[in-house]
């Protein structure tokens, strides 16, 4: 224990007087535990549990029965959720005398309706949710909070939610009735906070406002237990109940809400992937710290040497040099751990809503993994300050350390392992899929091929110096120097290596799915015109989005365009059935719903007019843009309501410049003989009468998502590339952890090389050689790295594209199970992105380092 504390001692000494070199080290090996932090952090506050968000979703009752009851028995989770409904079961709602007579005497029902409904302001005409519910009951505590005003207490006086942007004193006319309410209160709703709510007291039922169902929260004088809960699934009624959910029943099976100990095999992949995650992460914290903490040791050799020379055993020295590790490990790790539970408390209440939690448990593992890596990053140069000789340290000498080449044919061994696991990947069966064995799949590949070039990178800095016999003095020293120290080298370049394979793989898999998502885009209308839709079509709101587009864009005509609805029923989907029955040279998606509209649409698109189009629209004919979907000169449709009824009407065609945007335009005179009416819900804006700008679409799209959430506006612009985006920041990261790994390196070799400086400075050398050798350093370390990442980034990355877009399979190459041309067309690599990192990045670090080297070089006296 006295050794132990000497070496704390003498550790916390050695930190404090090289503060710089120590807050390196700290970072490297805190920024992974303040990311990791964080990211536990969001995950475990977004993941409301049922027991979390009990008291938002049922208040103070002690049990909620679903309005979506069974006419059969049925078996359901103990977290409320549905496992399997009777057979032959229809859907039943139950009533509030069947719910009191299932819990039994002195039980008391209240009921909770939700609906989508609409109201009518000053400003015109909105949209909303409506919630029946007494909020002035105990039962209902919890489920919101008054944030100003009062409660509604009478028929007529209504809450609203902070969403509506509704105040007290506010006058409403629900949609349905001419009668007026009076917004009384402002309440936020505590499962959704920014959802828009007005609350009403039961029983004031607006028509129109369509009622979805009743749930009913359960007072009983006894909690209800699994027991009761299984007895009413026998009645096909589906309970939430308080006990149930704060004592979860202890079994196996799908209905218990808690894993048990077996656990499943989805749990075992979930394991297996943390554990494969954190060896990845333990890996590359050694690899970029090791170096780090060897500059530390060779700069104190001579104290080290000094306690070897009073008595101190190899054993002391490796305890001095692993006590720096576990010092700088752990309060690295702390302040990592402290950042991220800080960013978390500051980021997650922004975006989320759920209880700010910390997964103490989760986090400590992560503190723990830290102080492993540390201690690890540190065992290297314990091992090589313990063998180090103590006389020719005190001498000034500075010695010789054998060095490892490595392992060169395990290491290709374990990577050729670790790309015959990756491309066994996508070829799983669909059950490995399921299972998540691929994630598994590629996972271990990573940590057998990290482990691979661990063992074959000091082979490889070895033959890169044996190709550098051509160049310049200063880079032939470097190379030299390099070859010669693969202990400090060889860790550096892995890191590097690693660092670079996975930007270069992600942004293969991100190219490659840009480059799919752009080949596969099909514009739906023409390119510039600017489009206001509503999903769900209501005559009121319709007219106050017409009047807001108007608005919004004054003196510019908007072409109305629709599809067919039935009265009491939702929109009717209308499929136009090909003319051709097999070997269509179309792509089935031409043949997608056509649009119900006028001669203003025609032109459209058209481009222009089209006398032929515009009197086959006024006659009652639909107008076709490709002769495949017609069928004897008419074209043949589906309505699909309650059942699928097949109809035709006589159709001309047209041909539009370009590729058809649409299938076809039918005549609004064609709903009344099929007992339909028009349902508005397009406004489109000609690109040849106005182009929106952004902001124009942005105030726009505002201006009419504030009417209904269900509405939106934009503008047709193609496919619109992202990647740029995320490749910059790929990079970036790329370049943090290069430049920290070849920064490392070269900062070790500058302190082991002053006395190779102070040679060349004593026979003439400039500054400027001095400096071209410190750069020579950095890119060696850089440049091998990052060109040998590259190479490995690309195998991963066509792996992951093409295990990512097989169903399991790989044939020629498939994608969703269809049959795609060739490997190029799913297999984009963003050439200029990886050339850019390729050569700028060694540039980069060794004009960092050639600029930091300090060129003042003092001669010293030496022994031998």
């Amino acid at each position: 224990m006295s050794a132990l504390l000497a070496a704390l001692r003498i550790s916390r000494r050695g930190i404090g007087r090289a503060r710089a070199r120590s807050a390196l080290i700290m970072v490297m090996i805190g920024l992974p535990v303040l990311l990791l932090t964080a990211g536990l952090t969001w995950q475990a506050t977004g993941d409301v549990t049922v027991k979390e968000g009990l008291n938002w979703n049922i208040g103070a009752a002690d049990a909620h029965v679903s309005s979506r009851a069974f006419t059969k028995p049925l078996r359901q989770s103990a977290d409320g959720s549905i496992l399997r409904g009777g057979r032959g079961a229809q859907h039943r709602q139950p009533t509030e005398q069947e719910v009191l007579t299932l819990f039994g005497p002195g039980s008391r029902a209240v009921p909770s309706r939700f609906a989508s409904t609409g109201y009518q302001a000053v400003w015109g005409y909105r949209e909303t949710g409506l919630r029946e519910i007494d909020l002035r009951d105990p039962i209902t505590k919890g489920m919101y909070e008054l944030l100003s005003g009062r409660l509604p207490r009478a028929v007529g006086e209504v809450a609203a939610s902070p969403g509506t942007e509704l105040r007290e004193g506010s006058t409403l006319t629900m949609r349905g009735t001419d009668a007026a309410v009076t917004v009384v209160g402002v309440v936020e709703p505590q499962r959704e906070p920014e959802s828009q709510e007005i609350v009403v007291l039961p029983g004031t039922a607006f028509n129109g406002s369509g009622h979805i169902g009743t749930d009913w929260l359960v007072d009983t004088p006894d909690p209800v237990s699994w027991q009761r809960v299984r007895e009413m699934n026998r009645h096909g009624v589906v309970v939430l109940s308080r006990e149930v959910v704060d004592a979860p029943p202890s079994g196996n099976g799908p209905e218990y809400p808690v894993p048990t100990a077996a656990g499943g095999r989805s749990d075992i992949t979930d394991l297996t992937m943390v554990a494969l995650g954190a060896v990845i992460i333990v890996l590359e914290v050694v690899l970029l710290a090791g170096p780090a903490f060897a500059v530390g040791i060779r700069r104190r050799r001579r104290e080290l040497a000094l306690i070897a020379a009073q008595g101190g055993s190899p054993r002391h020295l490796r305890g001095v040099v692993l006590a720096d590790g576990l010092t700088l490990g752990f309060a690295a790790s702390l302040l990592g751990a402290a950042g991220g539970i800080g960013i978390g408390a500051a980021v997650t209440p922004l975006a989320l809503h759920g209880p700010f939690e910390v997964p103490v448990g989760r986090v400590a593992i992560v503190v723990l993994l830290g102080v492993v890596s540390a201690l690890l990053a540190a065992v290297v140069p314990a091992v090589q300050a313990s063998r180090a000789d103590v006389a020719e340290v005190l001498a000034g000498r500075r010695g010789r350390i054998r060095e490892r080449r490595g392992l060169p044919v395990l290491g290709l061994v374990l990577l050729s392992g670790a790309i015959a696991v990756i491309v066994i990947g996508p070829v799983l069966p669909r059950w490995g899929m399921r299972f998540g064995l691929y994630q598994v799949s590629l996972l271990m590949g990573a940590v057998l091929g990290q482990l691979g070039l661990v063992l074959l990178t000091p082979w490889l800095v070895g033959a890169a110096a044996r190709l550098a016999t051509r160049l310049p003095l200063p880079f032939r020293m470097a190379a030299r120097d390099a070859a010669r120290n693969r202990g400090r080298t060889a860790p550096a370049v892995a890191a590097v290596l690693a660092a670079t394979a996975v930007f270069a793989g992600v942004a293969v898999v991100i190219s490659s799915q840009s480059a799919k998502g752009g080949t596969r885009y099909e514009p739906q209308y023409l390119m510039g015109s600017t489009v206001v839709a509503l999903n769900g079509s209501n005559p009121a709101i319709w007219r106050e989005i017409k009047r807001t587009a108007a608005s919004a864009l004054p003196g510019v005509p908007l072409i109305e365009a629709g599809g067919f609805a039935k009265p009491g029923f939702s929109h009717v989907n209308i499929v136009v059935q090909p003319g051709c029955t097999r070997d269509c040279p179309t792509p089935f998606t031409w043949f997608r719903e056509p649009f119900v509209g006028g001669a203003d649409l025609a032109r459209y698109f058209l481009r222009g007019p089209d006398p032929v189009a515009e009197a086959a629209l006024a006659a009652g004919k639909a107008v076709v843009f490709d002769p495949q979907v017609l069928r004897d000169g008419m074209l043949v449709f589906t309505a699909e309501l309650q059942k699928r009824t097949v109809h035709s009407v006589p159709a001309v065609v047209r041909r539009s410049p370009g590729e058809p945007l649409v299938s076809a335009i039918l005549p609004v005179s064609l709903a009344a003989k099929l007992g339909l009416t028009v349902e508005y819900d397009t406004l489109i804006t000609d690109p040849a009468a106005l182009r929106v700008t952004p902001d124009q679409e942005t105030r726009l799209n505002a201006a009419v998502q504030a009417l209904s959430r269900s509405a939106y506006a934009r503008t047709e612009r193609g496919f619109q590339d992202g990647s740029a985006a995320a490749l910059l920041a790929l990079a970036l990261g790329a370049a943090v952890l290069v430049l920290g790994g070849t920064f490392a390196a070269t900062g070790l070799a500058a302190a082991e090389g002053r006395p190779d400086r102070a040679t060349l400075a004593a026979v003439g050398a400039t500054a400027l050689v001095q400096r071209l050798l410190v750069a020579g350093q950095a890119a060696f370390v850089s440049g091998l790295g990052v060109a040998g990442g590259m190479l490995i980034g690309l195998v991963f990355g066509v792996v992951g594209v093409l295990g990512k877009f097989s169903d399991g399979r790989i044939e020629g190459v498939w994608v969703n199970s269809e049959p795609v041309g060739s490997f190029a067309s799913e297999v984009d690599v963003p050439w200029l992105a990886l050339a850019s990192v390729l050569v700028g990045l060694p540039l980069l670090a060794a004009l960092l380092a050639a600029l930091c080297v300090r060129t003042k070089t003092v001669l010293t006296r030496r022994l031998t």
